[in-house]
């Protein structure tokens, strides 16, 4: 037995699809070296100016993350003021590892 779908579910099936094809979420990549050397996506930056790096990533604030990679020794509050510092670029989205 063959299934006819309706024309408006195909219609609204085609349009969700279009609108999931144009959203394009953005990873930030950010290696902690040390507490005053940080590289984002290839460019250094320090806790002052990450604000500004990571802002420059941002296409769209609700579809971009970062990933942090910071040494395992590295301390925790050090860590929360790299999370604040992006934060104030308007990141809301995290993934924090630990490196060797």
């Amino acid at each position: 037995m063959k299934y006819k779908i309706p024309s408006v579910l195909l219609v609204l099936a085609l349009a969700a699809s279009a609108l999931a094809a144009t959203v394009a979420a953005t990873l930030i990549h950010i290696d902690v070296i040390s507490a005053e050397k940080i590289v984002v996506e290839g460019k250094s930056a320090s806790v002052a100016t990450l604000p500004a790096v990571v802002g420059g990533f941002i296409k769209d604030k609700d579809h971009t993350a970062v990933e942090i990679k910071v040494p395992a020794t590295m301390d925790k509050a050090k860590v929360e003021e790299i999370k604040d510092a992006c934060r104030k670029a308007g990141i809301t989205l995290f993934s924090l590892s630990t490196k060797p």
